[in-house]
């Protein structure tokens, strides 16, 4: 059976670009049948059916990419409803580019294959969250704190409905999350909050009780109450503001 390599070229700057380079060098080299994408974080939001389609064989597949708890919760985001027995991971950010290039050459097959790259945004960080349902128990708080309209409560359960509207480089959704269910592949610090597969628990509550004095102080029911209100305020003036865009466009198309 053919066998397949996915391999995410990061949009971030989570890994060195002697890593990268060393990488997409074997797969243009050895030309082994390879998907190169230029940013699965962006793709997995703009190009969701493309996302879809590449991940829907069943033939033995090799993802090079993040942590793979991030990486499925992405695939989960996308809607990929492939069950994911055979495939792989081979996680970019903890192995050594000789160890990399090795498990490379262990996996794939002798055919030569066609190289296809897929280009994301390039105006956009693809900077957002995801959340792990295995640990997420549906609090809220982080739709709550989220000033951007991010997260939205649906039929018991907290979703990602505009991951655009996230801001670049901020977590604190997940640094205040009780639960560490909240991943943002792109986090560069690592740990939990990136999506690594292992957690250590006792060193991640100590981690969100620090957190959560420094960002939301004492009182936090309060200051979560007060995020709420002006996340209202703010999506209020939006609806005003394109309102009056609206009503303007109106009033020039009838002169």
């Amino acid at each position: 059976m053919d066998k397949k390599i996915i391999y995410c070229d990061c949009g971030g700057e989570i890994v060195s670009q002697e890593i990268k380079e060393s990488i997409s060098s074997f797969l243009y080299k050895e030309k082994v049948d390879a998907i190169q994408l230029s940013d699965l974080c962006g793709l997995c939001v703009s190009e969701k059916q493309d996302v879809r389609r590449i991940f829907s064989t069943q033939n033995p597949t090799l993802v090079v990419a993040c942590h793979p708890r991030a990486v499925k919760k992405l695939l989960d985001f996308a809607g990929v409803e492939r069950n994911l027995e055979n495939v792989s991971f081979l996680n970019f950010r903890e192995t050594t580019k000789d160890d990399l290039v090795s498990t490379l050459e262990s996996f794939c097959n002798d055919e030569p294959a066609l190289q296809i790259e897929h280009i994301s945004e390039s105006n956009w960080p693809s900077w957002y969250p995801v959340i792990d349902y295995t640990r997420c128990t549906a609090c809220g708080q982080c739709a709550d704190f989220c000033l951007f309209g991010v997260y939205e409560k649906v039929d018991g359960a907290v979703k990602v409905v505009n991951p655009k509207g996230c801001k670049n480089n901020c977590p604190a959704c997940a640094r205040i999350c009780p639960e560490t269910a909240i991943i943002f592949p792109k986090y560069k610090q690592g740990r939990a909050i990136s999506g690594t597969d292992s957690i250590d628990e006792v060193a991640e509550h100590q981690r969100q009780g620090q957190d959560l004095k420094t960002i939301l102080g004492s009182d936090i029911y309060k200051a979560l109450e007060m995020r709420k209100a002006k996340r209202q305020s703010i999506i209020k003036a939006d609806a005003m503001r394109k309102a009056i865009e609206e009503r303007d466009r109106a009033k020039e198309n009838e002169k």
